[in-house]
């Protein structure tokens, strides 16, 4: 096969998961990292964040944590550690080009009017298309600009880096009347553990939202002012966060969400009838009135069926989202490969909408904005492993296949 020229953007645990299996498959990637480190988000938390999935689910499935790691949820540090260990045994550094930023990505080669009416993606449904058009890929370092050719570009830039995600408030109402500061996470956990202590002491202060960053601030701001000066959590829509419970034995309760025997509880696009029925009686569906803003459109959350020889990993979110992330790589690198063809256009975006009504359901709308399978891991990997022509039934024997939680090890084996 031509050497083909592949870009992967970011340097996150999604693009060295990305970068790792392409070198595995014979690729020769360049990976553009607009800071000075891997590990994206990783690189840039609150001095008390700790890894909320436990380890067991966390990790990749050809390299396992040390034995030196004990903790279920280690500390950011030691994640870290882990990820450069993971960057450095597999010599992935070579392939990485930091602080170079990538302020534009341009598609050339392939009218417009001829696009619009593809009825397949790229004009054939390949990875690379006919073999007109490519991407122009330009980036800042130091300075200077430079611009890059490339025949595939990967997204790898997940979905907590870059812009702040700042709420938009009513004329009047927002932070120009505020009389105190107001700062973003990001800026919060870029000051560091010392001033960030120093900055909220003996002071009130308000979390606006309840995400994963939300409630570590709010953890933080409490022990470091106790009771004295509380700190309010401010919130759109009712939500709970899951305890870190165990149950019998001491296993954690997480674990019993990552099964197929849980998965019947959702509906799922593409399902027979009799799967249909089962998940109704068990939980039935909500329905929405009005419209919700939609997700960014993902075919297997990494293609978007209209933009050619370009795909995206690590944006959707799942509950557990390394090894999903490692699996989804594995089948982008497949199809780059030549080993399936993608649906007509009509096909995939008809899947996408099934699947985000369906998702919408048992959401009440907080999926807006967001592209997500946290509930049916297993099922989408299921779909994978289809793709690519392996078994999704890995586990040994009836109750294990639908009781035994699916985790990184039961794919090891799968390769593009």
């Amino acid at each position: 096969m031509e050497k083909k020229r592949v870009a992967v953007i970011g340097a996150g645990v999604s693009g060295l998961i990305t970068c790792k299996k392409l070198l595995d498959q014979g690729f020769n990637p360049v990976v553009f990292e607009s800071d000075s480190d891997i590990g994206g988000v990783w690189g840039h938390t609150l001095g008390s964040t700790r890894l909320q999935s436990l380890t067991i689910v966390y990790r990749f499935s050809d390299f396992p944590w040390p034995d030196s790691i004990t903790d279920t949820r280690p500390h950011n540090s030691q994640v870290m550690e882990y990820i450069r260990s993971y960057a450095s045994h597999f010599v992935l550094f070579r392939c990485i080009r930091f602080k170079h930023r990538v302020v534009s990505i341009e598609y050339i080669g392939t009218d417009e009017e001829k696009m619009v009416v593809w009825e397949s993606w790229a004009g054939n449904g390949e990875a690379f298309g006919g073999g007109q058009g490519v991407w122009l890929i330009t980036v800042e370092h130091e300075g200077s600009i430079e611009t890059y050719q490339m025949d595939f570009v990967i997204l790898c830039i997940g979905r907590h880096s870059g812009l702040p995600n700042i709420p938009k408030f009513p004329e009047g109402k927002g932070s120009e009347v505020f009389q105190g500061q107001v700062l973003h996470s990001m800026d919060y956990s870029n000051m560091g553990p010392k001033k960030a202590a120093e900055l909220v002491k003996n002071k009130l202060v308000s979390v606006v939202g309840f995400h994963k960053s939300a409630t570590d601030i709010a953890a933080e701001c409490a022990n470091v002012n106790g009771s004295k000066f509380p700190c309010t959590m401010i919130i759109r829509s009712k939500a709970w966060n899951v305890p870190n419970h165990t149950v019998w034995f001491g296993i954690p309760m997480a674990l019993f969400y990552l099964n197929r025997f849980a998965e019947l509880l959702i509906h799922k696009p593409g399902e027979g009838i009799l799967l249909w029925l089962l998940a109704t009686v068990l939980t039935p569906l909500n329905t929405i009135d009005g419209s919700r803003d939609s997700p960014i459109p993902l075919y297997r959350e990494c293609i978007h069926p209209r933009i050619p020889q370009l795909a995206v990993i690590g944006y959707c979110e799942s509950a557990a989202s390394l090894f999903t992330t490692e699996l989804r790589s594995k089948w982008v690198i497949h199809f780059m490969k030549g080993g399936l063809k993608l649906p007509s256009i009509a096909s995939m975006e008809k899947h996408m909408r099934e699947k985000e009504s369906l998702m919408g359901s048992y959401s009440h709308g907080m999926s807006r904005g967001l592209s997500c399978f946290g509930g049916i891991h297993t099922w989408y990997n299921d779909q994978v492993c289809r793709d690519m022509g392996y078994n999704p039934r890995r586990k040994k024997g009836f109750l294990a296949e639908w009781l035994i939680p699916y985790l990184p090890g039961d794919y090891v084996d799968v390769t593009p």
